[in-house]
């Protein structure tokens, strides 16, 4: 009986170890890098450049929750062949996670909603320049494989958008998006680090 009780202990506290990435006190880091380069030949000789790179921090405030910041940097430069337009684009805002985790203790659904809010700065060749703002709000719902006690992978899929921007702030021009349904579902994949406390 002692042996039993022994054995059942061990076995508890080992899991627990294990898989303590999302209990209160935990971090977690995350984020994206993207580069995408086209070119169109139809109209003129019109290439586009983007850059951007995504980083995130979050912390558990409670046992599967975390709320963090996110930061979002953009460059984007289309060239026309004898001139060219430069975006660069910043952009910050909160997130809250929640994971629910299923019978397999290494995986776990996740609702993820957040919103960016930050500034462009677009220079042109002629030698002129527009600064705009933009906001995007979004819900987005996923899960979550963790492969080791540090290291996950998430599968995420961007629910409900809200997007609206101004490119300039000089000029009372602006533009808005809302998008909700299977088309808007523009699946991401990425790796995610904990850290336990």
């Amino acid at each position: 009986m002692k042996k039993s009780i022994l054995i059942f202990a061990v076995v508890v506290c080992t899991a627990v170890t294990a898989w303590s990435q999302t209990t209160q006190g935990s971090l977690t880091f995350g984020g994206g890098i993207r580069y995408t380069t086209t070119k169109d030949d139809y109209d003129g000789d019109q290439k586009n450049t983007e850059f951007s790179f995504q980083p995130s921090v979050g912390y558990f405030v409670a046992d599967n929750l975390a709320i963090g910041v996110t930061l979002s940097m953009t460059s984007n430069k289309v060239d026309y062949g004898n001139s060219d337009n430069t975006t660069n684009q910043f952009l910050v805002g909160p997130f809250a996670r929640y994971y629910k985790f299923t019978s397999n203790e290494k995986f776990a659904f996740t609702g993820e909603a957040g919103f960016l809010l930050g500034s462009s700065k677009s220079k042109f060749s002629g030698g002129g320049e527009n600064k705009g703002s933009s906001f995007n709000f979004y819900i987005a719902p996923g899960f979550t494989y963790f492969l080791s006690e540090k290291w996950g992978v998430d599968f995420q899929l961007r629910g409900i958008t809200y997007s609206s921007s101004k490119p300039n702030k000089d000029v009372d021009v602006k533009s808005s998006s809302f998008s909700f349904g299977l088309q808007s579902f523009s699946p991401s994949l990425g790796f995610r680090f904990y850290l336990s406390k």
